[in-house]
């Protein structure tokens, strides 16, 4: 088992481990590889690694850990984090991302998803630790997917959980590029701590690399809900607290990062595919002239089970509603012509009458 780098989270308390609760844990390792050939680069003496993660009610990032009274979050909401790598050779470098799948046999971080999937921290805040040398002029970022989990737990697999949540997977580099990601690999059963491991490979252009991705918290609505169990959602985890970690730069395991969230950060839950991509919603008909009746755009929809989330995080995207169609212009009406023929006539035919009574009264005088 690898031992931790002591980080803030730790001075503040005992790793979960050394207290007695083996939390589930997934890994990503990130491998380097040097071009031309399956070697990996050794890290200079001097390179550090710095993960941070952020908290949506401090609006700061934290080199700590997350909890109630700095986070709220939904299941099915994003945690975003950012990583720091520093004092690197360039070329190839390998480093590991392990996060806690199931914790106390719940549902933790079911996957790993964009680091601003649900809200969009900036990656060049001066808060926390892991703060880039490349800030504030970064580099263009690079990204590439996280491959789609087939694993299946509870009747249900993540790849399910994946299209229920609907939000992009995708792990983000600045200062290098990402060759592959493979995996992800499972161990130990879910009814308690299990273990899941993605391995990437990722080349550095200079000193620096900065990585973010983001923890997806398991939804109760498919966890396991949408098999016909009972609720087993990140908001169901209890006491403990589930981790982010990263391990193993280049194989060197005293650089070892560890970062873990509260269950009181846990509130309410998103509605399915609430952080898919927008799709483009149809034109509300503008009014015009003669057509007074045309509509504003429906107002977005608003949904249960959000209590105490901040209100200043994306609101989902209701799906897209018809239009209705302009009310008829009104024209004025119009006679036919067999009625105005008829018209006609009677005005002429009045118009003789008059004549010959009006001659016939003047005879009679006469």
């Amino acid at each position: 088992m690898l031992a931790p780098e002591p980080v803030v989270s730790h001075r503040l308390g005992l790793p979960h481990r050394a207290a007695g609760t083996a939390l589930t844990v997934a890994a990503v390792a990130v491998l380097a590889f040097t071009p031309g050939g399956p070697g990996v680069r050794e890290v200079r003496a001097a390179a550090s690694v710095n993960l941070d993660q952020w908290a949506n009610l401090d609006r700061a990032w934290q080199n700590g850990n997350l909890n109630g009274n700095n986070t709220r979050m939904p299941e099915g909401g994003i945690v975003p984090f950012r990583l720091a790598v520093e004092g690197l050779s360039a070329g190839a470098h390998t480093i590991r991302i392990q996060y806690d799948f199931t914790a106390g046999g719940h549902k933790a971080y079911d996957f790993l998803a964009t680091y601003n999937g649900w809200t969009s921290p900036p990656i060049c805040d001066p808060s926390g630790g892991g703060i880039s040398s490349m800030c504030p002029s970064m580099p263009t970022s690079s990204s590439a997917a996280f491959p789609s989990d087939g694993f299946v737990t509870d009747g249900l697999s993540v790849r399910g959980a994946e299209a229920y949540s609907g939000v992009p997977r995708r792990l983000t580099i600045w200062g290098g590029t990402i060759a592959s990601i493979s995996g992800p690999s499972h161990a130990g059963p879910t009814s308690g701590n299990s273990t899941a491991e993605f391995t990437v490979r990722f080349v550095s252009t200079g000193a620096a690399v900065l990585l973010a991705w983001g923890g997806h918290l398991g939804q109760s609505a498919y966890w396991d809900l949408a098999a016909g169990g009972t609720r087993d959602g990140a908001g169901e985890v209890s006491g403990a607290p589930w981790h982010m970690r990263t391990l193993q730069l280049d194989g060197s395991g005293n650089r070892n990062q560890d970062r873990s969230i509260q269950p009181s950060a846990i509130v309410g839950e998103l509605p399915p595919r609430a952080l898919a991509p927008a799709t483009p919603r149809p034109v509300t008909p503008t009014a015009r002239p003669g057509n007074p009746t045309a509509r504003p755009g429906n107002p977005a929809p608003t949904f249960p089970n959000t209590a105490g989330i901040p209100p200043d995080l994306p609101v989902p995207t209701p799906p897209a509603t018809s239009v209705e169609t302009p009310a008829a212009i009104a024209e004025p009406a119009v006679l036919p012509a067999r009625g105005v023929l008829m018209i006609l006539l009677v005005a002429v035919g009045l118009g003789l009458g008059t004549m010959v009574v009006t001659r016939a009264l003047q005879r009679r005088r006469g």
